[in-house]
């Protein structure tokens, strides 16, 4: 398609001296060529160019977009075509670079005139040249394939001097292509802000097909309609087109379970707020923990469990709950201790299992009212035993 919308505009630059040199004025033919070819421009009708000051005419951005002033303008413009049309036509077929090549020349046509009309109504000029589109295909390649290389020839004249000598050199499409929009950007930026007003000067005509270029191209990379293969711009920004295969699926199975993790950790905190079913949230946590290395259920959730499952009298499920806090060695493990070992000598009554479970803490390590509560679990825990209460230690907690 590129190669085809090449020889579309040169049959089109060339159609009307071919027509003349069939059809001549008598010793004319030759003159009528040379003055198309110089300043072709002059010759075509101003219906087809994108005019300002005519009204909205937006279909005049695709016409416009196959007329040249003269040949220097066609080979230019027809050069960076077959340079960007073929990375982008290559990312994506024929027929939706077509699309994009076409769209670009509406959309650019349509809102060209409407920003003329509204910041400089009285102005009346035209424009032509595909360069708009062009400068789109550039944008769309930059984001696409930014270190594609291009192989570049550079001539070296000396001044006085029939020698030169040529240089091929090999240069990034992020390179090439940003400089010329960079460029362009910033010149109508000072262009638009300059006295005349706004002038869609050949710079602001390239600007704003960039522009255009750049939002399709973020579009389609973000909808994953195109793929660039891990070379497009945010990829090589983030390193990934350096990385294997397993590297990035690595990558991408942690960052599932991130998510799965954070979910989960959301759902819990939710369950407790409304302190409803706390062994659901326990349950929940525990599967979590299968499921996933990387999960840790924190401190504050977890002491909530504990608590939520006490208060409601959980009693099997708090057990459980503290047992493997206490195996975890977390933060508050006198405190877990001497509640589990309350919850033993209450209602459980295992007295014995009771007193194996405050054995690990130490004693001066607690509060005055740590303390207190430390002697009055042991004191009924051996009056349990005193009374004819016989368990065994079930674990070593």
């Amino acid at each position: 398609m590129t190669i085809s919308l090449i020889v579309i505009n040169f049959g089109i630059f060339f159609a009307e001296p071919i027509t003349s040199a069939i059809a001549p004025q008598p010793g004319q033919q030759p003159v009528a060529i040379a003055e198309w070819i110089i300043d072709a421009g002059n010759h075509h009708p101003n219906a087809y160019m994108l005019q300002f000051g005519e009204g909205i005419k937006p279909w005049q951005g695709v016409t416009a977009a196959f007329l040249h002033a003269n040949l220097l303008h066609l080979i230019g413009n027809m050069l960076f075509l077959f340079v960007f049309g073929l990375i982008v036509e290559g990312k994506i077929g024929w027929w939706k670079f077509l699309l994009i090549y076409l769209g670009i020349a509406l959309v650019w046509g349509l809102m060209l005139q409407v920003i003329v009309a509204i910041l400089n109504p009285g102005l009346q000029v035209a424009a032509l040249g595909a360069s708009g589109v062009i400068f789109g295909l550039m944008a769309i390649a930059v984001i696409w394939a930014p270190l594609n290389n291009l192989e570049i020839v550079i001539v070296f004249q000396r001044f006085g001097n029939a020698s030169h000598s040529v240089q091929p050199v090999d240069v990034p499409v992020v390179t090439l292509a940003g400089g010329y929009l960079l460029l362009d950007i910033v010149t109508s930026i000072f262009i638009v802000q300059g006295r005349y007003g706004f002038v869609p000067y050949t710079c602001v005509l390239h600007a704003t097909g960039a522009l255009l270029g750049a939002a399709i191209g973020l579009w389609m990379l973000r909808w994953k309609i195109v793929d660039c293969e891990r070379f497009d711009i945010f990829s090589v920004w983030a390193g990934d087109h350096e990385k294997t295969q397993d590297q990035l699926d690595q990558e991408s199975a942690a960052k599932t379970e991130k998510t799965l993790v954070q979910q989960g950790l959301d759902q819990i905190r939710q369950i407790l707020d409304e302190g409803e079913n706390p062994q659901l949230a326990y349950r929940a946590h525990v599967s979590m923990a299968e499921k996933y290395a990387s999960w840790h259920l924190p401190e504050r959730e977890f002491l909530t469990i504990i608590k939520q499952l006490c208060d409601q009298q959980r009693d099997r499920d708090a057990v459980l709950a503290m047992e493997e806090y206490l195996k975890a060695n977390r933060l508050k493990q006198n405190q877990v201790r001497m509640k589990l070992a309350s919850l033993l000598t209450g209602s459980m009554q295992l007295p014995g299992q009771a007193l194996s479970t405050l054995l690990p803490i130490r004693y001066g390590d607690l509060s005055p009212k740590e303390q207190a509560l430390y002697e009055r679990i042991a004191t009924e825990a051996k009056t349990s035993q005193a009374a004819g209460v016989v368990d065994l230690p079930l674990d070593d907690w």
